[in-house]
């Protein structure tokens, strides 16, 4: 059984069972617990793509046999998240072709008509596909949000590639939010 079934099982038992109320040590049961339950965010599907449209800076430098790229682009999301963004993203290139990247991504989203500012921290991993093209997966988790997204939470999977003429990258994204 995952987890998340025992802590559902859990806040069940302790909700309706004979202990249905919140006691701290050495107070008087005062309020119930089932409350809580019926008050948790409910987790919403979220899906859709992440375009960049252009680099406003970009440096290189190696380590060893690896190459560095650190790189700062501006692009739009489409899908449940809309609205623009800005990536700061760390790159090392392999001499495989194999890549490895971790980056921030800050979005003035809108969600579900809910506007404001969610912030993300990523890594992915991929490979050269050809002279022109690299693919790469990987995942996005919200650590924060404000304006009227303020709590917002969630964890995305990517999927995309990059256009090596132009250093820019196209990514889905699915998974859930809170």
């Amino acid at each position: 059984m995952k987890p998340l079934n025992y802590l559902l099982i859990l806040l069940f038992t302790l909700g309706v069972a004979a202990c249905d109320q919140v006691v701290a040590p050495d107070t008087e049961a005062t309020e119930p617990l089932s409350h809580l339950v019926a008050e948790a965010p409910p987790h919403s599907m979220a899906s859709g793509t992440f375009t960049q449209t252009g680099i406003t800076s970009i440096e290189f430098g190696s380590a060893g046999p690896n190459t560095i790229i650190e790189q700062t682009s501006v692009g739009t999301v489409a899908g449940t998240l809309s609205g623009t963004y800005e990536d700061d993203l760390r790159v090392v290139i392999h001499p495989n072709g194999n890549f490895n990247a971790k980056f921030t991504i800050r979005c003035e989203c809108t969600v579900g008509g809910q506007q404001g500012v969610i912030d993300f921290v990523a890594t992915d991993r991929g490979q050269l596909v050809s002279e022109t093209l690299a693919e790469f997966t990987g995942r996005a988790v919200i650590t924060g949000a404000s304006g009227d997204l303020a709590g917002l939470r969630g964890v995305l999977g990517i999927e995309g590639t990059i256009d090596l003429a132009t250093g820019l990258s196209t990514y889905d994204y699915s998974g859930r939010i809170h």
